[in-house]
């Protein structure tokens, strides 16, 4: 049985459809045009070929691949401390920070200032104990780092 909901798809490259018997099709998203859903079937129509039709009871399952590489790499001009936190944070950058976020795993938006200065004070006594992203923009460039938030 195959359940179906809306989907919102960042930073996937293929849709992988897997059929009862072992048979797998798999198409790079940017060559989709639309999925549509008819009556017990699904039609993957494609920008520049021919639209290809699948029979929802045959489907197995349906999956997302990534492409997406994702390299954690220090940022020397930018500071966080004391990390892990108990109370208060200091963010510092050698530039002026434009924004800044912090959200947990799920993407729920803690805070969102813009600052535009180069150090900040945030009082995280609020936040539940847990790991949370803190994410600036300066010189429209793009960091995010980790916090880790105690008791």
């Amino acid at each position: 049985m195959l359940c179906f909901s809306t989907l919102i798809v960042h930073g996937q490259s293929k849709l992988i459809i897997h059929e009862q018997g072992g048979a797998t099709q798999s198409f790079l998203l940017s060559a989709i045009k639309k999925l549509t859903f008819a009556d017990d079937f699904m039609l993957v129509e494609r920008k520049t070929e021919n639209t290809i039709p699948f029979s929802i009871p045959k489907i197995a399952s349906m999956s997302f691949q990534s492409s997406v590489n994702i390299i954690e790499k220090q940022n020397e001009s930018l500071s966080i401390y004391p990390n892990p936190v108990t109370n208060n944070v200091t963010v510092s950058n050698s530039e002026i920070i434009d924004e800044l976020k912090i959200f947990d795993m799920q993407g729920k938006i803690y805070l969102h200032l813009f600052p535009k200065q180069e150090i900040i004070n945030i009082d995280m006594t609020s936040f539940s104990a847990g790991l949370y992203f803190l994410q600036i923009i300066s010189n429209n460039q793009m960091n995010t780092s980790k916090i880790i938030k105690n008791y």
